[in-house]
């Protein structure tokens, strides 16, 4: 059997799945309604009657957004006509690159269906009168035969698509009548300002519109220029970035492919190049094993750190840990007593870190196992650092080694697991640094201390793939289709066979390679388009703490530009991070700009138009 039935995985207790193929079609028929209704820029043409607003970005953020301003606008007895415009650089709105329904049903979503709702909360002023959270979405529109829904149960990321994509229909459906929205597949690449509105241009065209208002909303569009100059070397086939996962299929089979990073992207890859190429994955004897097709490539990633992320279980938002320790109370007596310094990540946080991890892991540990504060950091974060010769040059064994462990600490669960517990709480520690790290809460150099070695690490162990994908990657260990040969970060360099990638312990020379990092914003740099353009421009400025360059786009706690504090330009979602902590998530709790410049644009043209129509009289 290639997967366990649905009354396996309930005997076993087991999560469920989720995927497309488990929804009915009536579920499933916003993706083309809002296909049907993509458009491009050149059949729209203004009229001096209507006022136009911009959303440049058209995933998750961008629809909370939208539904937030239609919603503010329902009983605005004075709004003129007015056309949003909502850009995207494809026809899956609502969904952004992560989650577009096109994408195999193997890759799924890190987190439980429990924690995912694409509506604002209750007491909100609404304008959709059925709001389903995911879980619901799925009770209402699975097959008959599949087995009830339990929110602990995972989804693949296609079918979260597919429920975003149904949430937008319902919002599009909804608008009021003086309110027309046009969804438009072209990707904006400048905007200048013109008195009081903005003018956007694409493929170095200006379009023909004035907008009042403008979001940028662009989500995880940065791009990693590394290994750039590879183009110049026409044996070697350089991705710089594996999204999207199809295009991987240009990869030959039984190639070696060299891969930088082991986070969730090299998750969706190896399996992309395994299990989407005819592979299989069984239980035998209680493992999971992989059964191969013949047509696999051969991956040896490598990272900074060398270790694979951290399995994660389904949890629900009512079990976060309860620190004790790094509280709200400490972090007050903390800015309390740098108030003109500000904090000290290494001084001020670092040992509370290191305590609250710490007591998590011997609250279940026996006595004689329990760990000083240093062996606990150790053990979670830096678990390889202190390896032998030996152990590097055969760095596959121990990772095959370090990988069940971590499996077989999985399987016992934050009751029963003193490693668990610990890495629970790392992430309720990692939630909690946003409330020091915000807005230059900490000084320059312990901004960037954290941004480069603490960060990625938190990450790795509070946010990795669900236990099902973390076994399927175990599994690819043991049977030789990822070959974990590297571990300390290798350099390069080319030769006449292609890239060699190199350290101390390994050599190897590959002709494919994939960068399979998330990029961060780099201003100076130019990593991303628009925002290249608008810095040169002046539009936006770098958030620079003290004299470190963070690479961000300098924002004010409401969204709006420094620099531009009277403008209606705003940011949301991915492009604020550096200003905030981890803002790439389907979340409307957390930072949630699009509400402010909903509620602004709202007041602006329902106001304006009220002056005018006052004066006109």
């Amino acid at each position: 059997m290639d997967q366990p039935t649905f009354s396996e995985y309930r005997k076993n207790k087991k999560c469920m799945i989720w995927q497309s193929k488990h929804i009915t079609q009536h579920g499933l028929k916003s993706k083309k309604i809002i296909l049907d209704q993509t458009i491009e820029i050149k059949y729209l043409s203004p009229s001096p009657e209507t006022e136009y607003i911009a959303i440049i970005g058209g995933g998750p953020k961008g629809f909370y957004a939208l539904e937030r301003l239609v919603t503010e606008l329902k009983d605005a007895k004075n709004a003129t006509n007015l056309e949003i415009h909502i850009f995207n650089t494809n026809s899956f709105f609502a969904c952004g690159q992560n989650y577009h329904p096109d994408q195999p049903d193997y890759l799924l979503i890190n987190y439980a269906i429990g924690n995912i709702d694409a509506w604002e909360a209750p007491q909100a002023l609404q304008i959709v009168p059925q709001r389903l959270n995911l879980t619901e979405w799925i009770k209402h529109h699975r097959h008959p035969h599949c087995p009830e829904v339990n929110p602990r149960d995972f989804a693949s990321r296609e079918l979260v698509g597919y429920y975003l994509m149904d949430c937008f229909q319902h919002v599009l459906q909804a608008v009021p009548k003086n309110v027309s929205i046009r969804l438009i597949s072209t990707q904006v690449e400048d905007i200048r300002e013109s008195t009081s509105t903005y003018i956007l241009y694409a493929h170095d065209q200006r379009l023909p519109f004035a907008y009042e208002s403008t979001l940028l909303v662009t989500g995880n569009s940065y791009h990693n220029f590394d290994l750039e100059n590879t183009q110049q070397y026409t044996h070697i086939t350089h991705f710089n970035s594996a999204y999207p996962i199809r295009h991987l299929d240009l990869i030959p089979d039984q190639a070696d492919v060299a891969i930088q990073g082991y986070g969730l992207t090299f998750t969706d890859v190896a399996l992309h190049l395994t299990e989407g190429r005819g592979g299989r994955f069984e239980y035998q004897h209680n493992e999971l094993i992989y059964i191969p097709s013949g047509r696999e490539p051969i991956l040896y990633p490598y990272s900074r750190s060398n270790l694979m992320m951290i399995p994660r279980s389904g949890m629900l938002p009512e079990e976060k840990y309860e620190l004790l320790f790094f509280t709200d109370h400490y972090i007050d007596s903390v800015q309390m007593r740098n108030r003109e310094n500000k904090i000290s990540f290494k001084k001020d946080i670092v040992p509370i870190l290191k305590k609250e991890i710490q007591y998590a892991y011997n609250r279940l540990a026996c006595e004689d196992d329990s760990l000083t504060e240093l062996e606990v950091i150790d053990k979670l974060f830096f678990p390889n650092k202190d390896l032998d010769s030996q152990q590097l040059e055969n760095y596959h064994q121990y990772m095959l080694e370090i990988t069940q462990y971590i499996q077989d600490e999985a399987a016992k669960g934050i009751s029963k697991s003193p490693f668990m517990l610990a890495v629970h709480a790392c992430r309720a520690c990692l939630l909690q640094m946003a409330k020091v790290y915000n807005f230059c809460g900490l000084d320059g150099k312990s901004h960037k201390y954290f941004d480069r070695k603490w960060s990625g690490n938190m990450n790795r162990l509070s946010f990795g793939p669900p236990t099902e994908n973390s076994k399927k990657i175990h599994a690819l260990l043991k049977a030789g289709y990822i070959q974990a040969k590297y571990g300390k970060l290798p350099a390069f360099r080319f030769n006449s066979n292609g890239l060699e990638l190199f350290n101390d312990y390994y050599t190897k020379t590959f002709q494919y390679h994939i960068d399979g990092r998330i990029a961060k914003p780099n201003l100076a740099a130019a990593n991303h388009h628009l925002y290249g353009n608008l810095f040169k421009s002046g539009m936006v400025q770098e958030l620079i703490n003290d004299a470190y360059h963070t690479g961000s786009i300098a924002i004010h706690p409401d969204g709006t530009l420094i620099g531009k504090e009277n403008s209606m330009l705003y940011v949301y979602g991915t492009p604020t991070e550096g200003n905030v902590l981890d803002n790439d998530t389907l979340s409307r709790k957390s930072y949630n700009f699009g509400n402010i410049w909903a509620h602004k644009t709202a007041s602006l043209v329902t106001t304006k138009h009220k002056k005018e129509y006052e004066y006109s009289l």
